[in-house]
């Protein structure tokens, strides 16, 4: 039975839910970092913390980590790079690609900015039991998985 727009609303859309909800937390992420003086956006952020989890990854896999497109994720490390967060240097096996490293520099601005980020989460978090928050994140990633077949 097809959906007719009587019975669909917003409110119950698992996509508006997220989208929004990722708007709402990258806009306060960004009021809270612009504040401070830090000078990333939350969208650099989400870039640094693939790193900072795991330095030294191509750029290639940090495109497909944070879904951007070839051109946008240039930009993006160009910027990075040009403030001296991040560094660019060949790979040992292939000298076509590009691993891409946090600086020292970024770093220290990751451990500030980590804080500032997880502050503004467990604000969103308040009133919400672990187990609750656990559903939420299963229920995402499995929505990732089965688009990205």
């Amino acid at each position: 039975m097809k959906p007719s727009p009587t019975n669909h609303t917003l409110d119950k859309s698992l996509g508006h839910l997220a989208a929004r909800f990722s708007r709402v937390m990258l806009r306060r992420i960004n009021a809270e970092l612009s504040q401070r003086g830090f000078p990333i956006t939350a969208e650099q952020y989400s870039f640094l913390i693939q790193l900072w989890d795991r330095n030294g990854l191509p750029q290639g896999v940090l495109a497909d980590r944070t879904a951007k497109d070839k051109t946008t994720m240039a930009r993006l490390v160009a910027g990075l790079e040009s403030r001296g967060l991040i560094v660019r240097l060949p790979s040992p096996g292939d000298a076509r690609e590009r691993l891409v490293f946090l600086t020292d520099k970024g770093k220290a601005l990751m451990d500030e900015a980590t804080a500032l980020a997880r502050g503004v989460l467990a604000e969103a978090q308040q009133g919400i039991d672990e187990a609750r928050l656990e559903q939420c994140r299963d229920v995402l990633r499995r929505a990732c998985r089965n688009l990205q077949k």
